[in-house]
């Protein structure tokens, strides 16, 4: 019941919103805002769920080829944080002063439900049709929250999004038919069935293409860093904190984990180790990029490609080492759960700090933003504290290069620091404009704020097997401190370097490296392909016209003289009956074919 209700409910309350053009005009409005205002309350079955509904399955056989949603471990976690992330982004857009025309339209509601859907079915998806499906509706409803504003950077950010997205789906969809056809129908059987099929090298491929866009891996991240900043600070908050988890969910779901004991596959080792470095490259190579913007949520989106990096990083070791696997999926989800609820807070910070961040409710504001800040840091008793103490302790005495990923992975929290010193930096220095009255923006921070603080210590503390950190233990402590300290330290060096003119001041304005980053280079080499494909495109059309031309004048002279060669043949040959209808049969032919090359050219 639960599992319906949690789908059936957002998906109800959204399709009121375009029905409500059917009611007289002056009804209209007042429909849809009073359905969006009810909206976040659509999330609550699906929190429901997640509290007494753990390990509840449904079938539907008479849906497609037979559609299974279940309430496993990792759909648990990952749908109650999906839920009060899409329930507070909810909130934010709706519980508010109508200030323009598509306040009152409802769209940003609407389509931040379908994308709620999508993103929760794909945590329940228990059978390769369904994940695609769900996938699917999440993937292009997202498109709806990147271009809501209808800016030019809005629009081309949705170009490139939506881009990215054909690619993933595209990829996706051929890597599921392969993986159903192994016997991968349900997500059980999902692993062994890529693992045993003859093309476990290209389904791998297909699915890292398609998981991997959705997640952010480099160099498949290109549409984040446009995304967001282009994209309401609701709905940065909710692709950062919840969709981008599809992906990694994905690669649980679907690559063949090792277990315990078993010999490793050349090919899976492979590919865990291709994942582990294009991981750690997404950890720690964007973080030079990130500090070089200027817009808030441009540097929070490449703090969000990071944090991936190091979940992806975790996953990767569950392919390389069987001993490993289990530790770091519960790790990853643990990870996945801190990282939502911290990010989405700092994403639905930014127009908060901009509207409430002077006076009392700015102390607030900002004791807020400095703990999620220091969450996604991992600093000791916070959130992201646990999530990080866990990782390690699930990835010790797995070595790439020679290098022990315990003591490799704490360098994350280092470029973490750095990106949100930036951060703070440019968030201080924006113009702000003071609100008196409170509304749905804040109140939305608030609720992610406090859930982030407690729900992700619940979550470990009652839902994952993994032990836990001792804060009274001062090595634990300063394990989770000195990689912040290291950051602090680097970055006033860069402080100091900036105000003694060793770093141009012109960098504030305009950023070294352009969000996107490498799909600029994409950009001006599509741009150039373009400009020089098109002359060469014509000359090329010219040569083949002037070939044609050629071919239907010689196809023209030698059907004439095979004509009269024949019509010679047969006076001489009477005996032959037949052989003037054959003649005739490859005169034809001859003659069509000439008059195709013709026609052709004109």
């Amino acid at each position: 019941m639960w599992i319906s209700l949690a789908l059936l409910v957002p998906a109800l309350t959204a399709a009121l919103i375009p029905l409500a053009g059917l009611a007289p005009r002056p009804m209209q409005g007042r429909i849809r805002r009073a359905v969006s205002v009810a909206a976040p309350i659509a999330t609550l079955p699906a929190v429901a769920m997640t509290l007494w509904g753990s390990g509840s399955q449904v079938t539907l056989d008479w849906v497609l080829t037979g559609v299974t949603l279940a309430v496993d471990d990792v759909a648990r976690s990952l749908v109650l944080i999906g839920a009060l992330l899409y329930g507070a982004a909810l909130m934010a857009v709706s519980w508010r002063k109508i200030r323009d025309s598509e306040s009152v339209s409802g769209a940003l509601t609407a389509f931040l439900l379908a994308s709620y859907i999508g993103n929760i079915g794909v945590y329940l998806a228990a059978d390769s049709v369904s994940f695609y499906l769900f996938f699917a509706i999440m993937s292009f409803s997202a498109a709806g929250l990147v271009v809501h504003y209808r800016t030019g950077a809005a629009y081309r950010a949705t170009r490139i999004y939506l881009v990215m997205t054909v690619i993933s789906e595209t990829a996706l969809l051929a890597g599921l038919i392969f993986t159903v056809q192994a016997g991968g129908k349900l997500l059980t059987d999902a692993p062994d069935a890529v693992l045993d099929s003859p093309r476990t090298g290209l389904i791998l491929t297909l699915l890292l293409i398609g998981f991997g866009i959705k997640a952010g891996t480099v160099p498949l991240h290109v549409w984040l860093p446009l995304a967001h900043p282009a994209a309401p600070p609701a709905a940065s908050a909710v692709l950062s904190g919840a969709m981008v988890k599809a992906g990694m969910v994905g690669f649980l779901r679907f690559f063949p984990l090792q277990e315990a004991g078993a010999e490793l596959d050349p090919t899976i080792e492979l590919f865990g180790t291709v994942l582990m470095v294009l991981s750690l490259l997404g950890a720690f190579a964007v973080v030079a990029i990130g500090v070089l913007q200027r817009d808030a949520k441009t540097i929070l989106a490449y703090s969000t490609i990071s944090q991936m990096g190091f979940i992806g990083a975790l996953i990767a070791a569950g392919l390389l080492d069987g001993d490993l696997a289990q530790d770091t999926i519960v790790a990853a989800v643990l990870y996945a759960v801190h990282h939502g609820l911290a990010k989405g807070a700092l994403f639905l910070g930014v127009p908060v700090i901009k509207h409430y961040g002077r006076g009392a409710a700015g102390v607030v504001v900002t004791i807020g933003m400095v703990g999620a800040g220091l969450a996604v840091a991992g600093a000791p008793i916070t959130s992201g504290g646990i999530g990080k103490y866990v990782s390690k302790e699930a990835v010790e005495g797995l070595t790439l290069a020679g290098v022990d990923l315990y003591y490799l992975l704490p360098f994350v929290a280092t470029g973490s620091t750095l990106l949100l010193l930036r951060f703070l930096w440019v968030v201080l220095g924006d113009e702000r404009e003071q609100h008196s009255r409170i509304d749905g923006e804040l109140l939305a921070w608030l609720v992610v704020c406090l859930t982030g603080i407690v729900v992700p210590w619940l979550i470990a503390a009652f839902w994952s097997p993994l032990h836990l950190p001792e804060w009274t233990d001062l090595t634990t402590v300063w394990d989770s401190t000195w990689p912040i300290l290291l950051g602090l330290v680097v970055g006033a060096g860069c402080w100091l370097a900036y105000r003694a003119g060793w770093i141009p001041a012109s960098t504030r304005q305009y950023p070294l490296i352009p969000a996107g980053d490498l799909v600029v280079v994409e950009e001006v080499a599509v741009r150039r392909i373009a400009s020089d494909g098109g002359h060469a495109l014509d000359r090329i059309h010219h040569g083949t016209t002037r070939f044609g031309q050629g071919t239907a004048r010689a196809g023209t002279v030698l059907a004439e003289r095979l004509r009269n060669g024949t019509d010679r043949v047969e006076t001489s040959q009477r005996p032959w009956p037949r052989f003037g209808t054959v003649a005739v049969v490859v005169l034809t032919v001859v003659v069509v074919v000439s008059l195709m090359v013709a026609g052709g050219t004109r």
